[in-house]
Parts: structure tokens; C-alpha cells; sequence
């Protein structure tokens, strides 16, 4: 190990030069994106919202998945959509309705923190009640305010008796005509 000292100055301020080279090199290849020199260079990012350049609903492609959306009135309660869901964003639960070859779909619920928009749900729902819309700005300063309700509500004693009267009504009218 015989080296001496000049070597080890040598060796310092090489790789120094190497360094500086290497911040230099990077510092030149910047400048066009800063001073927007030439076609190629182009400033890419755009501010949020702008209002020029914003997309609306119609410059979206056909099959945008946006964020989900349920026409409750169409749903089954199948709960396919939930059994398919990889990352059990759809929370559903069903009850005894007024027509019960129909169940009453009392929570619908859509995690959008969970969901990554993959379109399983969409495909497997047999009545065609969940759909892709083309919104796709779901930004919320909560994250509970991800969460989207379609369902029904509950079933409650007073609408079990009114339904319980109706259905009275209608063998009454049956009987008689």
C-alpha cells in the first residue's frame, strides 16, 4: 500500500469533478422543461381544476369506470356483486319486503377508499343495476364521506303493518272481483 499523498488528493478531487460533472449534466437537461425551449420540452402538467382543458362527461371514453352508482329500484339483492368484490368495497344486506319474490335491499353501501374500479361488480350483476358513471372526481377531506349509501333503509313496524294492510286490500279485491 504504497500510495502517497498526492494520489489520495488526486483520487478526492476526481471524484469531486465526477460529482460536479454528474450535477451539471443534470442541471442542463432540465433547463429546457424550465425555459420550454422546444417542442419536445413542453410543460405536461396541468393545474387542478383548470377550466380550459378539464374533461367533462363526454370527452370521456365510452367505457370510463367512474365511480360506482346502484338504481336501487332495479336491484335484486342477489349480493354478487359483493361475493365478487376483491377488496369488499360493497357492503349489502337484504330483508323481507312488500313482495316477497323480491327482497327488500335495506344497506347498499360502496367503500370507494376500498374500491379500485376493476368492474367485476359491474359485469356480474345479472338485473344491470350497478353501473360505471363517467364521475370520476371523488376527492372528500373525510374518509367516512368515501363511503356511498344506496340502499333502502331499514324495515320499520310501521311500514310492516301498512304493508300488512295492503296486502289485505288486495286479497279483499281479489276475492271479490
Amino acid at each position: 500500500m504504497d500510495t502517497t499523498v498526492f494520489e489520495v488528493i488526486k483520487k478526492y478531487f476526481s471524484k469531486v469533478f465526477i460529482s460536479a460533472h454528474s450535477v451539471a449534466r443534470s442541471f442542463l437537461s432540465s433547463l429546457p422543461y424550465l425555459f420550454n425551449l422546444s417542442e419536445w420540452h413542453k410543460e405536461v402538467t396541468e393545474q387542478y381544476p383548470d377550466p380550459i382543458s378539464s374533461r367533462s362527461a363526454e370527452d370521456l371514453p365510452a367505457r370510463t369506470r367512474g365511480l360506482l352508482f346502484n338504481k336501487i329500484e332495479k336491484c335484486t339483492g342477489c349480493s354478487e356483486c359483493e361475493k365478487v368484490c376483491p377488496t369488499r368495497a360493497i357492503f349489502l344486506e337484504c330483508e323481507e319486503g312488500y313482495d316477497t319474490s323480491r327482497p327488500w335491499v335495506s344497506i347498499f353501501n360502496i367503500d370507494f377508499s376500498r374500491c379500485v374500479f376493476c368492474g367485476m361488480c359491474v359485469e356480474v350483476c345479472e338485473p344491470q343495476s350497478l353501473v360505471h358513471t363517467k364521475q370520476y372526481e371523488g376527492a372528500v377531506y373525510n374518509k367516512t364521506d368515501l363511503v356511498s349509501s344506496f340502499g333502502r333503509g331499514r324495515v320499520t313496524q310501521e311500514q310492516r303493518a301498512k304493508w300488512a294492510t295492503l296486502k289485505q286490500q288486495n286479497k279483499m279485491e281479489g276475492v271479490l272481483a
